[in-house]
């Protein structure tokens, strides 16, 4: 499955110059294929903006720890693909906010951001998220996957009701 990472280069981490770390990342995204990179360049920092395998990802950092004793995944944040789902009372005030993410192809958790529910604190698989709600599985080919995922919401909260 594929995540976006944004990977930062600071040279104040870094016993080499960042610009061959730079040069070695942009030569092994290549070389795996991947096409949907961009980066941001500024005095001592290199970021980059990738959409890639979280195994290419691994195979890279660890590369470049062997290669330049640059710890790459201490400098990189990974965002899983997400959707925000909001429910608004007849005042226009949100009474339900629900962030799914997508764990894995097939596979979304919902995670209770705010509301008028007392939800508890429970743990799925994305990191820093507390109130758990459940999990769905869906065909990796579903046409419209925001309509899914609303209507798997909307469906659990009838349950509530």
């Amino acid at each position: 499955m594929k995540l976006r990472y944004h990977i930062y280069l600071l040279e104040e981490y870094s016993t080499v110059d960042i610009i061959k770390i730079q040069e070695f990342i942009e030569e092994y995204l290549k070389m795996n294929s991947v096409e949907d990179v961009s980066n941001q360049i500024s005095e001592g920092k290199i970021i980059y903006y990738a959409h890639l395998e979280t195994k290419i990802f691994e195979e890279l950092a660890s590369k470049v720890l062997n290669q330049f004793d640059y710890e790459l995944s201490e400098y990189t944040i990974f965002i899983h693909n997400h959707c925000h789902i909001d429910r608004y009372n007849d005042n226009n005030h949100i009474i339900h906010s629900v962030t799914a993410y997508q764990i894995s192809e097939t596979v979304w958790e919902f995670y209770y951001e705010d509301g008028i529910l007392d939800v508890p604190k429970n743990t799925g698989t994305v990191e820093g998220q507390t109130c758990y709600l459940y999990k769905l599985e869906i065909e990796s080919s579903k046409d419209n996957l925001t309509n899914t995922l609303e209507k798997s919401f909307d469906d659990w909260l009838n349950t509530l009701a």
